[in-house]
Formats: structure tokens, sequence, C-alpha cells
């Protein structure tokens, strides 16, 4: 089950003490940080019930602490209704990507009978191991690039993939580019690939 967490503050400090301790308490993502006016600053996770209650547990104590952090409020919604997907990403979109594409593995019902059958059947055991993922994992192979996957992929990958295509961009920009610039520095070197 998936709850969503949420911390405001009144600063910047008390923002990212809270985002700290939340990310260290519990295995929970963090979603986002929203600015308001009046240095109002909302921290938003997500993760499963009892963690996403630990970690904002964590982050009251934790505000608390600091001198001149000012906790707004705390609260924790279990089980937030499906049409929040709309406005939030509750999943990551990895995980999304693996449910949707994940075909069922079945073996043979004849690779008993043959004397190679170990072989086969640790072939389909090694591809039913889902590997870690690293960069060549995450980036898509020049000639299919499609601008709202990288979308959905974090900067690292994204900066990453903008340093593998060897971009038009330094290593000083890639680091300090956003989002917009890599995709479009990303699909500049695509483009130039496919030429």
């Amino acid at each position: 089950m998936l709850a969503l967490g949420l911390v405001e503050t009144k600063g910047l400090v008390g923002a990212i003490e809270a985002a700290d301790v939340m990310l260290k308490a519990a295995d929970v993502r963090l979603l986002e940080k929203s600015l308001a006016s009046g240095g109002l600053v909302t921290i938003t996770i997500a993760g499963e019930v009892s963690a996403v209650q630990s970690s904002v547990e964590a982050a009251r104590a934790a505000v608390d602490r600091l001198d001149g952090a000012v906790r707004i409020s705390c609260h924790v919604i279990p089980r937030p209704d499906g049409e929040l997907e709309r406005i939030l990403q509750l999943q990551p979109p990895c995980a999304q990507a693996a449910t949707e594409e994940e075909p069922p593995v079945t073996a043979a019902p004849d690779a008993a009978a043959t004397p190679d059958a170990p072989a086969t059947t640790d072939v389909v055991a090694e591809a039913a191991i889902p590997m870690p993922e690293n960069a060549a994992a995450t980036s898509p192979p020049p000639s299919l690039f499609d601008r709202e996957k990288a979308k959905a992929m974090s900067m690292g990958a994204l900066r990453r993939l903008a340093t593998d295509l060897k971009t038009d961009l330094s290593s000083a920009q890639i680091a300090a580019a956003n989002r917009q610039t890599l995709l479009n520095a990303i699909e500049r070197a695509t483009r130039k690939e496919k030429e």
C-alpha cells in the first residue's frame, strides 16, 4: 500500500533537513519540493504506509530541534485515491514500465526430456532475474530516442546519456544544465548520429 507524506516548513533550511531525515529514516521516495510565497516549502514523499509515517515523524522531530526553522504542518495520507496520480507521480517510472512490459517467462514442456535441459533452464532463469539499472540500461539507443521517455528519466541518467552521446555541451555545461537543455542537446546529438 502506498502513502503520501507532506512536511511544510517556513524556510528552506528546515525543508532540506526534513527531506534528508525522511529519506534516511525509511524506504521512501522524494516526489517534489514545492515553494510557496512567504517562504513556505512543502516536501512530498511516497512509500509504504508505515515507512511514510515513521519518516514524517522523524522529520517532525528533526525540524523542531533546529533553531530558526519553523514547522508549519506534517501530514500522512495513507492509501491515497487513484485520482491523485494525475497530480503526483506516486509510482516511479521504472516500476511502471517493468510491470507493463514484463512478459511471463515459461519453460517449454518438453525441456525435461532433452539432455541439454539444464542449459536451457539456466538461460530462462537468468533472463527472469532483473538486472540492476545502470547508465546503459536507462539510456535508449540513439536511433530509438523518444523524447517522452527521456522526460521521465532522472537528471543523472540524462547527464550520463548526454556524456555518452558526446553532445555539443562540455562536461561543466552538462553538470549545470537543466532538463530542457539536456533533452535538446541529446536530441541534436541523436539527429547527427542518424545522418
